[in-house]
């Protein structure tokens, strides 16, 4: 009898034993799984970082290319437009595509006036629920805002400023390319403005915007543009925006904008100069 009850006992402990050993081993094999796992979040962070720096850097590279483009003066150069035109070069890692605007193509906000700063609101924002009223609304807004301010331009970088006035982002985004705080005055240089700027000129139709749009991209002169003459000049820079976009053959995407100054051709070294304003990574 005592033998039964000592080989029970037994048995009870190695049962014991064997259960600890297998809670043991199930929390080695949770931490181990947790530590692989973080591991593997950390290589996945890091290779991201990687990626999106050489993105980075190849859209500086594009920028860089960009102002050999605008430093091209010659009439038999080969340039691209300054009306935001696309241009694309593969490099190496990947691919990026650049575009130029100069800012006399574009409405001052410091200078434009109510009715032609509502109509360009009006018809960047007309796919994004934008009515007459709220463009209206807006540019009422901005006036007050812009006669209230001592000094100009206006000291809050302008997607943030039209934003807090009600735009959407999305569209407070895509309004650089028609507005600036850079023209400096109220009129635009008809050979660079977008379409969509030109066709809120008074006294320009659809059939005009297409045929200043025809003959700048054959180098033609200006057709005659009527009373829509009070609102353009023909000016360029000397502020220009660089808006560079790279993509890896990863797949990961950068757009870096760039302000810069034309600061003329250098005596010594013959070639344009240029002073880069300020520099914004979009990822």
């Amino acid at each position: 009898m005592q033998t039964a009850l000592r080989i029970s006992g037994r048995k009870r402990q190695r049962g014991f034993v064997l259960l600890t050993v297998l809670w043991m081993s199930l929390g080695l094999l949770l931490a181990a799984s947790t530590y692989l796992a973080t591991q593997r979040q950390a290589a996945l962070s890091t290779r991201a970082e990687v990626e999106t720096t050489r993105a980075v850097e190849l859209a500086r590279s594009a920028v860089n290319v960009a102002l050999a483009d605008l430093g091209r003066i010659r009439e038999d150069d080969s340039r691209s437009m300054r009306d935001g035109s696309p241009t694309t070069i593969i490099m190496a890692e990947g691919q990026a595509t650049y575009r130029i605007w100069d800012e006399g193509g574009k409405l001052d906000i410091n200078h434009a006036p109510q009715q032609l700063l509502g109509s360009a609101l009006r018809l960047l924002g007309e796919d994004s629920g934008i009515d007459a009223f709220d463009a209206v609304t807006i540019a009422q807004a901005l006036i007050i805002q812009r006669d209230g301010t001592q000094e100009l331009p206006f000291n809050t970088p302008l997607p943030q400023l039209l934003s807090d006035l009600g735009l959407p982002q999305e569209v407070a985004l895509r309004a650089r390319q028609i507005l600036t705080t850079y023209n400096g005055t109220n009129k635009l240089n008809p050979r660079t403005a977008s379409p969509t700027l030109l066709a809120a000129v008074p006294g320009l139709g659809a059939t005009d915007v297409a045929t200043i749009v025809e003959r700048r991209r054959a180098g033609l002169s200006m057709p005659h543009l009527g009373s829509a003459t009070t609102w353009l000049s023909g000016t360029e820079g000397p502020f220009y925006t660089i808006e560079a976009r790279s993509t890896l053959q990863s797949g990961v995407s950068v757009e870096v904008i760039a302000t810069v100054l034309s600061l003329g051709v250098s005596f010594r070294g013959g070639k344009m100069r240029y002073e880069i304003l300020g520099m914004e990574i979009l990822r």
